[in-house]
């Protein structure tokens, strides 16, 4: 069984390179994809490591367009599996050797579309059991990727082109009759969001919270791609596009309250809700 991983850089710090050395021992091959349209800093360090295949176009291709490259590519090359990771997320030693334990004694692992985690920005305890269970929806970092089935499921939707994008292939791979598998045991180090301690217009400022902000661009991708895939999912499993909704609402509301950006977020998103409607996908244009 071949596996191999894929990573995609944009304007990344210099902890992209030891998080990538956390799974570098455990796949064979590492393409990387660097959207950072001037090119990465940690480009040159990357190319030292002998596993690392690495792609820059000068274009910032977002998620989906850079996973399609690299399922095509693994699979001309033979791979069977492929590992998803974002560039601020990595593993501790424990756990991955437990996550490719669990996933290599898994039973059926033809039928599976995709395995993934649990995640958290703290270290967790290591668990004995592998917590399996099949899931409506795992992100796309520290996911393992069936390459067999990508063909019969489908590419990753380009016009989603950064949000949803794992949400969407989940959601398609089970209405083709695959499993989704989450070992909720075994965690990755993963950030969503920009971790801040700030207080509510609610509270009229005076109680603070720890709370995940999300920029006024990436609620503009949250929202518009929520209402595509509402339009998508129309006349099927309600369930897919109510999982998006409640996320993506959630996360919208959150940024409004606790961050200080609200009236470019607002903003943000009446531009989404116009593009949308007049089938302005993909990269939001300037």
């Amino acid at each position: 069984m071949k596996i191999a991983a894929v990573v995609i850089l944009y304007h990344p710090a210099k902890d992209a390179i030891s998080n990538i050395k956390t799974y570098y021992d455990w796949v064979d091959k590492i393409f990387v994809f660097d959207n950072t349209e001037t090119g990465s800093t940690i480009n040159d360090e990357l190319l030292k490591l002998s596993k690392i295949a690495l792609f820059h176009d000068s274009e910032n291709g977002g998620i989906a367009k850079r996973l399609n490259a690299a399922c095509r590519k693994a699979i001309n090359e033979n791979y069977d599996w492929l590992l998803t990771m974002d560039q601020d997320t990595s593993f501790e030693e424990k756990q991955i050797s437990r996550y490719f334990n669990c996933f290599r004694n898994f039973n059926e692992k033809d039928k599976a579309a995709m395995f993934g985690t649990a995640f958290s920005r703290e270290k967790q305890q290591l668990f004995h059991d592998c917590g399996s269970a099949k899931t409506i929806k795992l992100i796309t970092s520290g996911s393992l990727l069936n390459l067999a089935l990508f063909e019969a499921i489908g590419e990753f939707d380009e016009k989603l082109f950064i949000d949803s994008v794992d949400y969407d292939y989940c959601f398609r791979a089970q209405m083709a009759g695959y499993a989704i598998v989450q070992f909720s045991n075994i965690y990755i180090l993963h950030t969503v969001g920009n971790e801040m301690y700030n207080a509510s217009i609610k509270t009229l400022f005076l109680l603070k919270k720890k709370k995940e902000i999300h920029s006024a661009l990436r609620c503009y991708y949250m929202y518009r791609n929520m209402l595509y895939l509402k339009e998508k999912y129309k006349g099927k499993d309600k369930s897919y596009y109510q999982e998006i909704k409640g996320y993506v609402l959630s996360r919208i509301k959150v940024s409004l309250l606790y961050g200080r950006d609200t009236i470019p977020i607002l903003k943000h998103l009446q531009l989404a809700k116009s593009d949308f409607k007049n089938n302005k996908m993909g990269k939001k244009k300037s």
